[in-house]
């Protein structure tokens, strides 16, 4: 599975930043694609991008009709997303050293914005495998490789 990791400069006075985790949309299902509600190339300029917490969600759990239990649900999902994220994150850029991806993170040095690809395992409905495996999970147990390291 094709990744997208993101660095993005948002901060003008002191420098901070976002860094997200997308997956291109050819990298998914069409039965998944359909019942994804949030998509978009947020602001990346490469097509149509699914967030990191839909693509390891199970399909019954994105089929499921709004309420409270998808919502107690959904805040697991994102809790999970943000640790998988933040750990593929680290693997590609190195100043990026928190556990959970940040809203905003400010950095000390001035890095430029960076779009990276890389390829892992699919993750595709594996939010149980992932959460299972969280404590001692690593990039390279995800087989994460930078598109420029192959």
């Amino acid at each position: 599975m094709r990744i997208l990791l993101s660095r993005t400069r948002v901060g003008v006075q002191q420098p901070s930043y976002s860094y997200r985790v997308h997956v291109p949309f050819s990298e998914i299902s069409p039965e998944r694609q359909s019942l994804l509600s949030m998509h978009s190339d947020f602001g990346l300029g490469v097509g149509r991008l699914a967030r990191l917490g839909d693509v390891i969600a199970p399909m019954a759990y994105l089929a499921a009709p709004p309420g409270l239990d998808k919502h107690r649900d959904g805040r697991a999902l994102d809790l999970l997303a943000g640790r998988v994220g933040a750990l593929l994150l680290r693997a590609a850029f190195p100043e990026m050293l928190e556990t959970t991806i940040p809203f905003r993170l400010q950095v000390a040095l001035t890095p430029p914005n960076a779009q990276l690809f890389a390829d892992i395992f699919d993750l595709a409905g594996r939010q149980d495998w992932l959460a299972g495996q969280l404590d001692v999970l690593t990039a390279e147990m995800l087989a994460f490789a930078l598109e420029h390291d192959r």
